[in-house]
């Protein structure tokens, strides 16, 4: 179903299930933001790869390129100040892929759909695979760094359990928009890949990880 949204590019990339803070101070996404409160509404954050957005209805300096797949956003906590600009959290729902845009100024609103996430045996698999390569991991940084480490539980659910790994990577935002990009079977493996990369040279590394 393709519905309306209004997007908030942004340096960053928001998972299904991550939070995200944001200062609103621009007034065209004051205004973006202060419709989507009053109406209980979502927006969609997208992964602005370089250049600018418009401004203020101008055309930008340097075209943006922007994502075609984000995640839909809905506000959970809010402060409007008194100067107009609002303190937010908001809380990533689910994936969607921009069908075209709408308009771009004075913000932009695109048509999009919603993405859903695949599921079968196949996924199972990869999420036992990524479980087992998570445990091997954590015991990797314990013996390199000879001290005993408390492992974080991983959702049994495989959505939950790659998107809550992947927030957790700290690896580029272009990586991070990849995983976000990829079907869950592929971002399941991929995170396996990535886990494995870094038990393989936590030897050498004095214990520091990779994950926070």
């Amino acid at each position: 179903m393709i519905q309306p949204l209004p997007l908030f590019p942004l340096g960053t990339v928001l998972f299904p299930g991550g939070t995200l803070n944001l200062h609103v101070f621009e007034e065209r996404y004051r205004a973006m933001i202060g419709q989507c409160i009053e109406q209980n509404s979502p927006f969609g954050v997208i992964y602005l790869r370089s250049g600018d957005d418009v401004v203020e209805g101008r055309p930008a300096s340097r075209p943006a390129e922007m994502a075609n797949i984000g995640t839909v956003a809905q506000i959970s906590a809010n402060v409007r100040l008194e100067d107009g600009r609002y303190l937010l959290t908001a809380t990533g729902l689910r994936r969607f892929s921009i069908h075209h845009v709408i308009q771009r100024a004075p913000y932009i609103i695109a048509a999009v759909v919603e993405l859903p996430e695949e599921g079968g045996p196949q996924v199972e698999a990869a999420a036992r695979e990524l479980h087992a390569a998570y445990g091997r991991y954590w015991q990797g940084v314990s013996t390199a760094s000879g001290t005993p480490v408390e492992i974080v539980d991983l959702p049994e659910n495989p959505e939950a359990m790659a998107y809550q790994l992947a927030d957790r990577f700290q690896v580029p935002y272009g990586q991070k928009q990849r995983w976000l990009e990829t079907e869950l079977r592929a971002r399941l493996r991929g995170l396996t890949t990535e886990l494995l990369s870094e038990l393989a040279i936590l030897p050498h590394s004095s214990g520091l990880s990779n994950l926070n």
